[in-house]
């Protein structure tokens, strides 16, 4: 096990345009996760000799904090998503083009895993699969076209042939605890909402038109409820990865996306919009929510990620609040989806707040994707990523060269492949992702205590410091004048001067370095006068020993 650790630093910096900044220090904490091996998924078709053991399970699409161990240590509950695959080609049957996706190990079952995080590294050695109503384990399988939350997408095995379809299935990406112990999970395909018990076993369902608001049923494929928490007074909030794309038509167009809120209770729903900031991606479907967390019942922390339109990846915590946001569930553009208006049609509309917490990649941040947030009862930022476990499609020509699966098309009555319409020869393996399973905690750092010192005692140690300054007082102007490379020389009591932990108000006084105003507070304690040593420090670029 690893834990690595990363420097504070002070995120006021990367700010979005027109989004206010939260400021705060933190210092970062990784952890790889471990997974025992009875907890590995069996696999053996690579043809490199990778996955010795199984693959490594990836308990990172979502987490939410669990409590203690008996040694003190925290757990956290994670959840996997539909299990493992990798791109494939497009598939061809009968004239008819699906996209597709292999998935190598079709059994795989979602999990929710157990990860105790310890000063030498993260460990997940128990596990809770996911099972049906009537107790049955499900998989990750993609539903059938024609179902609600079917993405149209083909499961192929290694051999290009088609595996099926799983009316259950489910593609899990947000996790939380309710009052009563039970979970509460999302899921891409639907997007659907679902709550299990402690065993995993399916109590409620919720779907586009099915408890959940029809328009849900728009969510690009595989785009669909990414991020989920429960606010203290019970409230379930689900987060839309992208923004809708409603009738094929508004994912390159729409300016935001949604946050339903869904009453455990009454059943009722609200629906909210989270803003896209068009400037900073080249589509706005490139912006993407990865989770969501609930401080109270209208503060959520909210992961941000993408390709920003420079090409580069951006992994964001933004605060945002839902305090004025408006229910936009009845609300529509000329009759139409509000998805249709353009940006300046939507400025009366209460729209979610959202100011920057933190820039992930700023603290060293190099996973494509952080996909789960919570928090601790200590108040730290615990965020943990997804790395697909750990496999990848490798694909050569016939000449061995690598190449993009994505390119061809696959036709199942010939069995071959085909680019640009032209025949060739590929092989498809499943290689290895060597990006790690971590688990990231951002501790926020506590501010030092202020220190009050004499500018007497200030002379004298910016003259220990290799800078000798001369005191002269000036009562009738309320004025301490300091002049550079001139030497003080304390007697009696000015030398036992003490630093203090507080001060009274501020005095009328100032202080002047070479003739210049120094523009900090000066206080009058016990007849003497007193800075404080930091911003002694910033403003004069002393160093004071």
């Amino acid at each position: 096990m690893k834990k690595r650790v990363f420097s504070t630093a002070l995120i006021s910096m990367f700010v979005l345009q027109s989004v206010p900044v939260f400021a705060a220090e933190y210092e970062a904490t990784a952890y790889d996760v471990e997974v025992a091996d009875a907890l590995k998924v069996p696999f053996s078709g690579s043809a490199e000799g990778y996955f010795e053991g199984g693959l490594v399970t990836g308990f990172g699409s979502a987490v939410t904090f669990r409590g203690y161990d008996a040694e003190g240590n925290p757990q956290f509950y994670a959840v996997t998503d539909r299990g493992p695959n990798a791109d494939a080609p497009r598939y061809d049957r009968n004239g008819t083009t699906n996209e597709a996706k292999i998935f190598p190990c079709p059994d795989f079952v979602p999990s929710i895993g157990v990860v105790t995080v310890t000063s030498e590294g993260a460990r997940v050695s128990e596990a809770i699969t996911l099972k049906d109503a009537q107790g049955n384990e499900i998989s990750g399988l993609p539903l059938e076209a024609g179902l609600i939350g079917s993405t149209g997408e083909k499961a192929l095995d290694m051999e290009m042939n088609e595996i099926g379809y799983d009316a259950d299935g489910l593609d899990t990406e947000g996790i939380a605890v309710d009052a009563d112990g039970n979970f509460w999970l999302c899921d891409e395909y639907g997007p659907f909402l679902v709550k299990v018990d402690a065993d995993g076993t399916l109590l409620e369902k919720y779907a586009p038109g099915d408890g959940l608001p029809e328009i849900l049923q728009y969510r690009i494929p595989n785009r669909g409820f990414e991020g989920l928490t429960i606010t203290p007074s019970g409230t379930v909030l689900a987060s839309v990865q992208s923004v809708l794309d409603v009738n094929g038509e508004t994912q390159k167009t729409a300016c935001f996306t949604r946050i339903v809120a869904l009453d455990p209770v009454t059943k009722e729903t609200k629906m909210y919009a989270y803003p896209v900031d068009l400037s900073q991606y080249s589509s706005p479907a490139n912006c993407k929510i990865g989770d969501i967390y609930a401080i109270d019942d209208h503060t959520l922390l909210l992961i941000e990620q993408g390709k920003l339109a420079d090409g580069t990846m951006s992994n964001r915590i933004y605060r945002v609040d839902l305090s004025t946001a408006e229910d936009i569930s009845n609300l529509t553009y000329e009759g139409s989806a509000l998805e249709y208006a353009p940006a300046e049609a939507l400025q009366d509309i209460g729209f979610a707040q959202k100011e920057l917490l933190l820039d992930l990649r700023a603290y060293g941040w190099t996973a494509e994707k952080a996909e789960g947030i919570c928090m601790t009862d200590k108040g730290e930022i615990v965020v943990i990523n997804d790395n697909d476990f750990g496999i990848v499609t490798v694909t050569t020509d016939a000449n061995g060269v690598d190449t993009d699966i994505t390119d061809y098309v696959y036709n199942a009555e010939t069995k071959t492949f085909s680019k640009d319409g032209v025949a060739e020869q590929v092989s498809v393996s499943i290689g290895e992702n060597t990006e790690p399973a971590q688990i990231w905690i951002f501790r926020e750092k506590t501010q030092e205590p202020a220190v009050y010192i004499s500018v007497r005692q200030a002379a004298l140690m910016a003259a220990e410091a290799g800078n000798p300054v001369s005191i002269a007082f000036d009562s009738a102007s309320d004025t301490v004048h300091l002049t550079s490379g001139e030497t003080y020389a304390a007697t009696g009591t000015q030398v036992e001067q003490q630093p203090l932990a507080s001060v009274g108000s501020v005095s009328a006084w100032r202080l002047i370095l070479d003739g210049n105003e120094v523009d900090i507070p000066v206080y009058h304690v016990n007849g003497y006068t007193y800075v404080e040593q930091a911003e002694l420090e910033a403003a004069t670029g002393w160093k004071l020993a």
